[in-house]
C-alpha cells in the first residue's frame, strides 16, 4: 500500500552514469530553539520538525510521519487550559516527474490551533482548527491572528483555502484505563448531504476511538492498547495541490491517507528491569486508486478529478488489504544505549496483486527512539 512518492531529483555528479542522472535524497535533519516569554504560561520555538497532536498511536488532526519543515509555534498553558498556536511552511505537490537541477519547489503554508481543555481531573476535550494555503509564495497575514477563527478569516478572503475542523477527547475511566478519540470534519454541506444522500463526495470527515489499559488484568508491567481509525474518500484533498493536507508530496495526517478503516493492537511489557517487549498488529481496508481513476485514497490527487458525485463508500476502488505484525525486544545497556532485535511481518494483498515481506533484524541504538514500520 503505496503512500505518495517523492518526486525523483536529478543530479549532476560524475558518481552517475551519464545515462542516467536521477536519483533520491535521503537527507533528513531537524532541530529547534525555545524560549520562554512567560515563564511557566508562554514559551515559543521555532525550528524545523514535525508535531504530533493526539493520544493514539496515529493523529488524524498532524502526525509526524511527514518529512520535517519550518515552523513556529506558540504554547500557552494558563490554569486548566493548554492552547498551541502552529505556523508552518510547506512544500507543495510537484508531481513524479524528474524535477531539474537547482529548481526550488513550489510553496504552500500552514496555520493551526489546538486547544486542550482538562474539564475535570479525568476528563479532557480539545478544538483543533487548520487551514492550508498558497499566495503565490508568501504567507497571508490575517492568519498570523492567534486567536480568531481561521475559518472566519478564510471566508473573508473569499474562501480559497482548506479549512479542516477537529475535535478530541480523552477520559481516564478507571485507574488502569483510558478512552480517547478524534473526529476531524474537512468538509460539511447539511443541503447536499441530504439532498445527495451519504455517498456524496464532499462527506469527507475522519474518525478514531482507542483505549489503553495499564497493568492489564492486574499483571505489572503488562500494557494493552487496541485503535480503530477510519477515514471518509476524498478526506484531506482539496481540488488542486496548493491547499491539500500533504507537505512535499507525504501526508501530512494519517500515513494511508484516505478511504480506509484501520486497526491497531499494541502490548508492552517488561520483561526485567531495562528490557521490553513490544508486539504490535496493524490490520487495514483500504480502497486504492487505479491508472487513471482517482477514488479518494491519494489526498495529493485534486478532489475536481474524482471519480462520482454521489456513490461513494469506504474502501471503493482497488480493495487492498494491509497485514503488519511485529515483535521488538530491546535491551537497555546502559543510558541511551540499547540492543534491539525486532521480527516484521508484512503482507498487501489485492485481486490484481499480492506481496509478503519477512524481516528480522539486529541493531545497537543510542540515544534514538525506537521506531516501528506500521505502513
Amino acid at each position: 500500500m503505496a503512500c505518495p512518492r517523492q518526486a525523483f531529483k536529478q543530479f549532476d555528479s560524475s558518481l552517475n552514469p551519464a545515462e542516467d542522472t536521477s536519483g533520491i535524497d535521503y537527507l533528513l535533519a531537524q532541530g529547534y530553539v525555545a524560549f520562554d516569554i512567560l515563564k511557566n504560561h508562554i514559551g515559543l520555538r521555532f525550528g524545523h520538525g514535525q508535531h504530533f497532536l493526539g493520544d493514539g498511536h496515529r493523529s488524524l488532526f498532524l502526525s509526524d510521519f511527514s518529512t520535517n519543515y519550518l515552523y513556529l509555534q506558540l504554547n500557552t498553558r494558563i490554569w486548566k487550559i493548554h492552547y498551541q498556536n502552529i505556523f508552518a511552511e510547506l512544500t507543495q505537490n510537484y508531481g513524479e516527474t524528474l524535477r531539474a537541477f537547482d529548481l526550488a519547489l513550489p510553496k504552500k503554508y500552514m496555520a493551526a490551533h489546538y486547544l486542550s481543555i482538562n474539564v475535570t481531573r479525568n476528563f479532557n476535550i480539545g478544538l483543533f482548527e487548520n487551514v492550508i494555503f498558497s499566495r503565490g509564495g508568501r504567507f497571508d497575514l490575517q492568519y498570523l491572528n492567534p486567536l480568531i477563527l481561521y475559518r472566519s478569516v478564510e471566508q473573508a478572503v473569499g474562501s480559497p483555502d482548506n479549512v479542516v475542523l477537529g475535535l478530541s477527547m480523552k477520559w481516564n475511566a478507571f485507574r488502569t484505563l483510558s478512552v480517547y478519540g478524534q473526529f476531524l470534519l474537512d468538509e460539511l454541506s447539511v443541503g447536499d448531504l441530504v439532498r445527495l444522500g451519504w455517498g456524496w463526495w464532499g462527506n469527507k470527515f475522519s474518525a478514531q476511538l482507542g483505549v489503553k489499559y495499564i497493568n492489564a488484568f492486574k499483571i505489572d508491567q503488562l500494557d494493552l492498547q487496541a485503535e480503530f481509525n477510519v477515514v471518509r474518500p476524498y478526506t484531506y484533498s482539496f481540488r488542486d495541490s496548493s491547499a491539500n493536507y500533504t507537505h512535499y508530496n507525504q501526508p501530512l495526517a494519517h500515513p494511508l491517507g484516505s478511504n480506509f478503516y484501520e486497526f491497531i493492537g499494541i502490548a508492552r511489557y517488561y520483561l526485567a528491569p531495562g528490557m521490553r517487549l513490544r508486539a504490535q498488529v496493524n490490520y487495514a481496508l483500504a480502497g486504492q486508486d487505479e491508472a487513471g481513476v482517482n477514488w479518494g485514497s491519494n489526498p495529493s490527487v485534486g478532489s475536481n478529478s474524482r471519480s462520482a458525485e454521489v456513490g461513494n463508500f469506504i474502501g471503493q476502488g482497488v480493495a487492498t488489504r494491509l497485514l503488519i505484525a511485529q515483535l521488538l525486544w530491546e535491551y537497555q545497556i546502559r543510558h541511551n544505549l540499547s540492543l534491539d532485535a525486532q521480527f516484521l511481518y508484512r503482507s498487501e494483498s489485492a485481486a490484481t496483486f499480492n506481496s509478503n515481506t519477512l524481516l528480522f533484524s539486529l541493531g545497537l541504538r543510542w540515544n534514538i527512539t525506537a521506531r516501528m514500520n506500521d505502513w
